[in-house]
């Protein structure tokens, strides 16, 4: 009975510790990088697919209304603001849905209800599996509530070069300075044009 309690303990600690290991990362980026954190690595995800030179890239679920609601009303901001215009028919935004029990389609019409020229995208259960890994995000089912995700809030910029992409940055702190993102964008596509010269 001793030994069944104990690794039930034990069981329990390194869940949470596993758990809370994401968000002490997100602390520590947050505070050495001013929400910033600088990547340039070639991503293998076969899923986040345009024909735009940048991504702006959201992770969330259909029917979030605590993390995503607020955030896609930042990104439409943001791409409806005047400092965007130079950069905006270059990037597309995009919404990664987490939950692929939804239907295909949902996705794309919850991104879509934000800003018309937002993306949706439907992850199979397959491709939910290696998202932590390619793009350091953590989600999991809500303890206090099963129809709910936690999950990082980060926004990823993608670059898309020559048949390939590279993750750029990672935008973590909110709200987001869309000053400072959309700065990066005009420098990557100068650079962009620059080396294709």
């Amino acid at each position: 009975m001793k030994n069944k309690k104990y690794k039930i303990v034990t069981i329990v600690l390194l869940s949470i510790f596993f758990l809370m290991v994401p968000f002490i990362q997100s602390f520590i980026f947050v505070s050495n990088t001013k929400g910033k954190i600088e990547i340039n690595k070639e991503l293998e995800a076969s899923y986040v697919k345009s024909d735009r030179k940048f991504i702006l890239l959201f992770f969330g679920y259909v029917g979030c209304v605590d993390v995503c609601t607020p955030l896609l009303e930042k990104l439409n901001t943001m791409h409806e603001s005047k400092e965007f215009e130079a950069v905006k028919e270059d990037v597309e935004v995009m919404f990664v849905n987490l939950t692929p029990e939804v239907e295909k389609h949902q996705p794309d019409n919850f991104a879509k209800v934000f800003n018309k020229d937002f993306k949706g995208v439907y992850l199979s259960r397959k491709e939910t599996l290696s998202i932590d890994r390619t793009f350091g995000l953590f989600f999991s089912r809500s303890l206090s509530d099963k129809t709910e995700l936690d999950h990082t809030d980060f926004l990823y910029l993608i670059e898309n070069a020559s048949n390939r992409q590279v993750l750029k940055n990672i935008y973590s702190v909110h709200p987001f300075n869309k000053e400072k993102i959309t700065e990066d964008i005009k420098q990557l596509k100068v650079r962009k044009t620059e080396d294709l010269k």
